[in-house]
C-alpha cells in the first residue's frame, strides 16, 4: 500500500550500536541530568503536572503539546522537601517517564586523527583556500549531483530544516544577511540552547555552520553545496561546547516540524538506539512511520567505508545505516567566515539529506516518503572492501554509497527498500518485494541474491567476564552465508504494472551462534532496459535472548584519588568509604559511632561504571545491602560493631526483585534504552537514592538488571543480574 506523501523527510548521522562497538576509557560524569525528567500525558494532564511540580518548587523545562509529543519536562533539584519529591515520583509513575539526558556531536573522534588534518571540536579538518576549486569538487561527482546541478536540479523550493548548533548566517555561503528571514538563505529558526538570545539560532562552534554549508551553501566562484537553492531553517539546540539536552533538541524538532520542513537533519550523537526513547518516538511521529528515519554513514574520495563511521543493526535488527555519503575532506563553511575542509557523520547526514532535495525537486516535489527512500536506497551502490575482502557488510554502508542521479532517473520502483530478516528466534519467514515498472515499454527484471561476509559480532569468551570485558573493536569475518531463497528468479512487467516476489532467508550453517554473526547482502534486481538495483538484507544466527544470558550485565565501582583526577577501581572485597553528609541536613544512620580506622577512604562520590553485554530496552540499577535486621536503628542495638561493612540495614526499607532484597534504585533509574554503546558510565554516586533519602550506613553491593530482548518487564526471570563487589559506605557525621 502506498501512503500519501509525508511532509517530513527525516536524516540522521549514523548513530547506531554496533554489537562490536568498544570503548576504554574511564569516564568520569554522567549524561544523566540530575533530577530531571520527560514526562508523555495527555494535553489535558499537561496544566496540571505542571502546576503540581511549580507548587513544590520544581521547574517546568519544557512543555510539548503538538502531535507529535505531548507532555512536559521538569526539574526536580530545587524542590523543597524530600517527601515533596517523592510524592512528584510517584505521581509521574502513572506516566511514561524518561530521564532528560545530555546529548552532544557524535564522537568522529578517529576522523580527526587522519594524516596531516587539524581537529576541529569533533570534526577534522584543514583549511581550504580554494574550497571548490577541481580537486575539492570530488564528492559532487562521485555522488551524481554535478549531473543533476547540470540540469537545473538544485533543491528550489525544499524546505530543510538543520536541527543542531544553530548557523552563522552571516557567512557569505549564506547571503551575509544580518538575522534570518524570508529575504535571506536562512528564513526562519530559534534557539533552544541554554546560551545565546531567544529567536537567534546563531551557531558559535560551527558545526551546525559546516551542516547548513554542505547541505545548501553558496558563494558564487568559491563554494557550492548538494542543494544550493533548498530554503533553509536553523534551530540550535547545543551549546558552544556542542553540548545540548534531550528536552531542548525534542523542542528543535518539534519546531522545525510546526514551522513546516520537509527534510529534517540532524548530527548530534544520541546514546540511544530503538524506537522506545522520547527523542526517536518523536522523530517517527514527526516522519509518519516508525521506519521513517534515514541514518547515513560516511565514505572516503576512494569510495572506502571509514573506520569511525557507525556500524549497525540497531538492537531490533533493523537496517541502519540506510546508506552512505561522503564524510572526508568534504569542503565546508568555518564558523569565522572561509572555508575549511572537514571530515564526520556530521557532514555525511546533510550531504545525503542535500541529495534527497535535489531528487524531490527533480521528481516534482510530491514524493510519498517511502517512494524517496526506495530510490536512495535501491540505486546506492554496494562498495568493495579496502583490504579486498569482498562487499562491505550492510551492517557498515547500508545499500551503499548514495547516487544521486539514478535516484531522480529511475523508472523502477522496490518496495521494501530493506529486508530486515531479525535473529533465528524471531525470523521473518518471507518478506514480499514489489516491483513497479514506470517506464514507458515492457521491462524483464532477473534477481538474484550478492552476498556479503558474514561477521561475528562477539568474542567467544562472554563480555561478563570481568577480565575480558569489552566488545569486538573490530567484527571477524567468517566464510559462511545465508541460504537466501526466491520464489521467482524473474518477472516482466508492462509499463505501470507492478509485480511481487517472496524472499526468505535461512541461517549459514557451522556458525557459533553465541558470538552473534551478522549475514547481509543485496538482492539484485537487474532490468532489460539497463536498470540496476540492489535492496540490502540483514539477520542474525542466533538468538539475542539467549546471547543476554551468555553476555550478562555487570557493574564496576571507582573512586577518585590522588591529584591527577584519576579515578580507580575499588578493590575486590570490601572496601569501605566515608562519604560528605548530605546537603540536605539529612543525617543517616546514628552519629559518632564508628571508629576513624575503621570507617576507611574519605571520598566525595563514588563512580558506577556499568556495562551491558547485549543493548536492553531496561535497565534497573539497585542498592542491595548484605545484612538486613528489624532494629530501626542497628548502630544502638549493636555498640560492639566497629566497623561499617558489619551494620545492617532495616528490612523495611527493602523490596524484592528477581531474587534479590534492594532498599531503592539510584537517581535516573529505572532506564529505558540507556545508551547505543555496551557501556553507561553512569557517574557519580554520594548515597542519595532515587526517592530522594539516602542509603544508610553499611556494606552494599551494586546490581545491575536487564531486560532481555523481547522480555516482559512484568516477568521477573526475563530480568537478568549483575553484582558488583562488596563495598561499605558511612557518612562523616557516623565518625568517631
Amino acid at each position: 500500500m502506498v501512503r500519501p506523501w509525508s511532509p517530513v523527510f527525516v536524516w540522521l548521522a549514523a548513530a547506531c550500536l554496533s554489537a562490536w562497538a568498544a570503548t576504554e576509557q574511564v569516564e568520569t560524569a554522567s549524561n544523566i541530568v540530575a533530577d530531571a525528567f520527560i514526562i508523555e500525558c495527555e494535553g489535558n494532564e499537561i496544566k496540571s503536572l505542571s502546576d503540581a511540580v511549580q507548587a513544590k518548587g520544581g521547574e517546568v523545562r519544557h512543555t510539548f503539546d503538538s502531535e507529535f509529543f505531548r507532555g512536559i519536562s521538569v526539574g526536580l533539584a530545587n524542590v523543597r522537601s524530600n517527601e515533596d519529591k517523592e510524592a512528584l515520583m510517584d505521581r509521574f509513575k502513572s506516566f511514561t517517564t524518561w530521564p532528560v539526558t545530555e546529548i552532544g556531536q557524535p564522537d568522529d573522534s578517529e576522523a580527526t586523527q587522519q594524516p596531516g588534518r587539524n581537529k576541529r571540536r569533533h570534526l577534522g579538518s584543514r583549511d581550504s583556500e580554494n574550497a571548490m576549486g577541481e580537486d575539492e569538487s570530488w564528492h559532487l561527482a562521485m555522488t551524481q549531483i554535478d549531473k543533476l546541478h547540470k540540469e537545473g536540479f538544485t533543491g528550489n523550493g525544499i524546505r530543510v530544516a538543520i536541527v543542531d548548533s544553530g548557523v552563522n548566517y552571516t557567512h557569505e555561503a549564506f547571503g551575509a544577511c544580518t538575522g534570518v528571514g524570508p529575504d535571506c538563505r536562512v528564513v526562519t529558526g530559534e534557539n533552544f540552547s541554554r546560551e545565546g538570545q531567544k529567536g537567534d539560532p546563531m551557531d558559535c562552534i560551527g558545526h551546525g555552520t559546516a551542516m547548513a554549508g554542505v547541505l545548501g551553501g553558496y558563494e558564487a566562484g568559491k563554494y557550492v553545496g548538494v542543494a544550493p537553492n533548498a530554503t533553509l531553517m536553523a534551530y540550535r539546540v547545543a551549546d558552544c561546547k556542542g553540548q545540548g539536552s534531550l528536552d531542548e533538541i525534542m523542542k528543535g524538532w518539534q519546531k522545525a516540524a510546526e514551522d513546516k520542513a520537509q527534510i529534517i537533519v540532524s548530527a548530534l550523537g544520541a546514546p540511544i538506539n530503538s524506537a522506545q526513547d522520547p527523542w526517536s518516538m518523536m522523530v517517527s511521529r514527526i516522519a509518519a512511520t516508525g521506519r521513517g528515519v534515514i541514518s547515513v554513514g560516511a565514505f572516503s574520495r576512494s569510495f572506502n567505508t571509514l573506520d569511525w563511521s557507525s556500524y549497525g543493526p540497531t538492537w531490533d535488527l533493523d537496517i541502519k545505516p540506510s546508506l552512505g555519503a561522503p564524510g572526508l575532506d568534504v569542503p565546508t563553511p568555518k564558523v569565522g567566515g572561509g572555508y575549511e575542509l572537514s571530515n564526520g557523520t556530521s557532514i555525511a547526514a546533510p550531504f545525503a539529506a542535500g541529495v534527497a532535495a535535489v531528487v524531490a525537486e527533480a521528481l516534482g516535489k510530491n514524493l510519498d516518503w517511502s517512494m524517496m527512500a526506495s530510490r536512495l536506497v535501491s540505486t546506492a551502490k554496494p562498495q568493495q572492501d579496502a583490504s579486498g575482502a569482498g562487499l562491505v557488510t550492510v551492517a557498515k554502508q547500508g545499500g551503499g554509497l548514495i547516487s544521486a542521479w539514478d535516484a531522480a532517473h529511475a523508472t523502477t520502483l522496490v518496495q521494501p527498500s530493506h529486508l530486515a530478516f531479525n535473529d533465528t528466534d524471531h525470523r521473518v519467514s518471507t518478506i514480499r518485494l514489489s516491483i513497479t515498472n514506470t517506464a514507458q515499454s515492457e521491462v524483464t527484471y532477473r534477481l538474484s541474491p550478492i552476498h556479503a561476509a558474514t561477521l561475528y559480532a562477539a568474542k567467544r569468551a562472554p563480555l561478563g567476564n570481568k577480565t575480558n570485558h569489552e566488545p569486538m573493536k573490530n567484527p571477524e569475518p567468517v566464510q559462511a552465508t545465508a541460504d537466501i531463497k526466491l520464489s521467482q528468479s524473474s518477472i516482466t512487467l508492462q509499463p505501470g504494472e507492478s509485480g511481487t516476489i517472496d524472499v526468505s532467508a535461512s541461517d549459514p550453517s557451522g556458525l557459533d551462534p553465541v558470538r552473534l554473526p551478522i549475514w547481509s547482502g543485496w538482492i539484485s534486481i537487474n532490468g532489460s532496459d539497463s536498470t540496476v538495483l540492489t535492496i540490502p538484507f540483514l539477520g542474525l544466527a542466533g538468538s539475542l535472548r539467549s546471547a543476554a544470558r551468555e553476555y550478562p550485565p555487570f557493574p564496576h565501582l571507582s573512586h577518585f584519588a590522588g591529584t591527577n583526577g584519576s579515578y580507580y577501581r575499588v578493590k575486590p572485597g570490601t572496601e569501605s568509604f566515608v562519604f560528605r553528609d548530605p546537603i540536605t541536613g539529612e543525617k543517616p544512620g546514628s552519629s559518632k559511632f564508628i571508629k576513624k580506622k575503621y570507617a576507611g577512604k574519605d571520598v566525595k562520590e563514588l563512580l558506577f561504571q556499568l556495562y551491558l553485554g547485549i543493548g536492553s530496552s531496561r535497565v534497573r540499577l539497585d542498592i542491595v545491602p548484605k545484612f538486613f535486621c528489624s532494629d530501626v536503628n542497628p548502630s544502638i542495638s549493636n555498640p560492639e560493631l566497629p566497623e561499617p561493612s558489619k551494620y545492617c540495614v532495616p528490612d523495611s526499607l527493602a523490596t524484592e526483585f528477581a531474587g534479590f532484597k534492594s532498599i531503592g534504585q539510584v537517581p535516573g533509574f529505572p532506564e529505558k534504552w540507556p545508551t547505543r554503546d555496551h557501556r553507561i558510565s553512569l557517574g557519580l554516586w554520594n548515597g542519595l537514592m532515587a526517592n530522594g533519602t539516602y542509603a544508610p550506613p553499611g556494606q552494599y553491593s551494586v546490581v545491575l538488571s536487564t531486560l532481555t530482548p523481547y522480555g516482559d518487564a512484568v516477568n521477573e526471570s526475563d530480568w537478568i543480574t549483575g553484582y558488583s563487589d562488596a563495598f561499605s559506605i558511612a557518612y562523616e557525621h557516623n565518625i568517631i
